[in-house]
């Protein structure tokens, strides 16, 4: 299935980003920054599921609903809570575990990891509620590779950007998928089976022979023979960044080259480039020829700051769509707007 996702949070309000990705065996859930309010139309037991909270930054429209989150996920089994963001993000979400007074706690569990990126190194950090989350203990640390978390199914990509702060953007991709072609299978006189998890099964050797109605036959010729690849599904998600230079434009296309849906900030019309530059947030036309350079297959502008009525808003996306006809707001906005 491709990945599904909903933009949340009204237009001029807190946005964020929510994420599925559904391998068939396990769905995975995501959410891109965590604003006030934006948690409120996602069901308690998905927010309770939620795999990973990625932030961009921690600018207060970013961050305001994170308490929520927290109250859902505090004594979290079967796992950690997992976090990730810039530098900056250890200590913040430290704070934040500590802001609330704990007693009673020492046979609860829950744990919280929490994934920096300084510059070219992973960091992770762990906090439990049997002690309250005061102690730190170091996870790990890595080079960083381009790559911010990796299951596998798929990765989830960073790369920072400009903000006045450090803006992290974040790319997820599935890995190319292998389905059975079952007309193959029919062709070649067999019946589907468990022996086809085996020709799945990419941990096991092509030279291995495996038990098939047409007597035993290696594993990779039936591979060859029976299934087929699928590129997997993307989707990017930017917010609260300006392309000050070539070189960070050339690295940000880099980045999001071949993205299925781009949802992107669009938080100043044209008209207001100087007060764009001076907050380090792109303009519409700014956002549509980004978006003509990348070309997904759907842009989703959002993130749009609370000065433009609705009629302002919908000539702001004109702008974008004088340089990428296709961009449009969330469904939801563009009802509300009677568009």
């Amino acid at each position: 299935m491709p990945i599904q996702y909903e933009v949340l949070g009204p237009p001029g309000r807190d946005n964020a980003l929510y994420v599925t990705v559904d391998t068939g065996q396990a769905i995975h859930r995501l959410l891109f920054d965590c604003g006030d309010g934006v948690l409120s139309k996602i069901h308690i037991s998905d927010v309770q599921l939620i795999e990973g909270l990625f932030f961009s930054h921690f600018h207060f429209d970013h961050i305001a609903g994170f308490d929520f989150f927290f109250r859902l996920n505090a004594c979290r089994e079967g796992g950690p809570v997992r976090i990730f963001g810039p530098d900056e993000t250890r200590a913040i979400i430290h704070h934040r575990l500590q802001g609330v007074t704990w007693n009673l706690v020492s046979e609860l569990e829950g744990e919280f990891q929490v994934t920096c990126l300084n510059e070219n190194r992973l960091t992770t950090t762990g906090y439990e509620i049997r002690d309250g989350f005061r102690r730190e203990r170091q996870l790990g640390s890595e080079a960083f590779d381009g790559v911010i978390y990796r299951t596998d199914a798929f990765e989830v990509a960073a790369c920072p950007l400009p903000h006045g702060t450090v803006s992290l953007g974040y790319v997820v991709r599935e890995y190319p998928r292998q389905n059975v072609n079952l007309a193959a299978v029919k062709e070649l006189g067999l019946r589907p089976g468990p022996w086809l998890q085996a020709v799945k099964d990419s941990s096991r050797a092509d030279a291995e022979r495996i038990e098939t109605e047409l007597g035993l036959r290696p594993l990779g010729e039936l591979r060859q023979q029976l299934l087929a690849t699928h590129p997997g599904d993307s989707i990017a998600y930017l917010t609260d960044f300006w392309l000050d230079s070539p070189e960070t434009e050339a690295r940000l296309l880099d980045f999001v080259q071949g993205c299925r849906v781009l949802v992107c900030e669009n938080n100043y019309a044209d008209a207001e480039q100087e007060l764009a530059r001076k907050n380090f947030h792109m303009t519409s036309s700014e956002v549509g020829r980004l978006a003509a350079q990348v070309r997904p297959e759907e842009l989703i502008v959002m993130h749009v700051s609370d000065r433009y009525l609705p009629d302002a808003l919908l000539e702001q996306l004109e702008e974008v769509r004088r340089f990428f006809p296709p961009a449009t707001f969330p469904a939801a906005w563009m009802e509300q707007f009677g568009a």
